[in-house]
């Protein structure tokens, strides 16, 4: 739908609510064999975003 492109913002009716998440990290599992699971978290540095493996 075209009728909002290269607006910031879609407009909403008065009546409806919500809240705004903004995350700063997120973490990706993945299982394998013998624990030896696969985990890889993305954290929101200064200016990018950090990747670090937390395991294996």
């Amino acid at each position: 739908m075209t009728e909002f492109e290269g607006q910031e913002h879609i407009p909403l009716p008065d009546s409806w609510g919500g809240y705004l998440i903004t995350p700063n990290s997120f973490e990706f599992w993945q299982g394998r064999a013998n624990r030896l699971h696969d985990r890889i978290r993305y954290r929101l540095g200064d200016t990018e975003w950090i990747i670090e493996r937390l395991s294996p």
